[in-house]
């Protein structure tokens, strides 16, 4: 499964995060690839937000990991960013963050990608002149 988007809008960009929303389910993992300010976070933050998030979603660059509760499940937000080794996420316990109740979000995911899950969605976005190209994918 791959769908391609080209957004001009933060409109747009909610509903394919809406869209894709009501694909997951508990377990699922999604990973997103973007350049700085690409809208990675936006995106998360459109979802989490449809689920019923009260609180205010923002990166996790330098917290590593923020969980959110919903009336469902928990979200998982993660961020590769900062991290130097696949050591780091050892010690954080990255497995268990990959599990059947939970979904999880995680930027920068390909800094590390030995240390994703077998199976996962993968986001790619880029952001030039005003237009979002976005690509998701089911991996594994």
């Amino acid at each position: 499964m791959t769908e391609q988007y080209t957004l001009t809008n933060l409109v747009q960009t909610k509903e394919v995060a809406c869209s894709l929303l009501a694909k997951l389910v508990p377990g699922d993992v999604v990973v997103f690839e973007g350049n700085l300010g690409a809208g990675k976070t936006t995106f998360i933050q459109f979802m989490c937000h449809e689920l019923g998030v009260e609180e205010y979603v923002n990166s996790p660059t330098f917290t590593i990991i923020n969980e959110y509760l919903t009336g469902k499940y928990k979200v998982n937000h993660i961020d590769f960013y900062r991290l130097n080794s696949e050591e780091e996420l050892r010690e954080i316990g990255i497995e268990q963050y990959y599990n059947a109740q939970d979904l999880t979000f995680i930027e920068w995911g390909n800094k590390f990608p030995e240390m994703l899950p077998d199976k996962y969605y993968e986001i790619k976005i880029s952001y030039i002149n005003e237009v979002r190209e976005l690509t998701i994918e089911l991996l594994g």
